[in-house]
């Protein structure tokens, strides 16, 4: 199975809690360059921002879960 980028994010809070909703519906995650992003945090985000991987097979239903976060809606599964 091949990982693939789900979303970058800005800070590693942001990214735990991301991680976090995935996980609770059953969507393992991996998460990269967060040392990168605390050490120079305030630069570019496209060199320092934080990755969020998942399967290939997982990205759609992942989509679908960030985006419910960011309307504030509750995934019911």
């Amino acid at each position: 199975m091949q990982t693939v980028r789900l979303t970058t994010c800005n800070t590693s809070y942001e990214a735990h809690l991301i991680k976090g909703r995935l996980e609770a519906e059953g969507i393992p995650s991996v998460l990269t360059n967060e040392n990168m992003a605390s050490l120079y945090s305030g630069l570019i985000s496209a060199f320092t921002g934080i990755d969020i991987l998942v399967n290939e097979d997982d990205l759609e239903q992942a989509k679908e879960i960030i985006g419910a976060l960011n309307n504030n809606v509750e995934i019911t599964t």
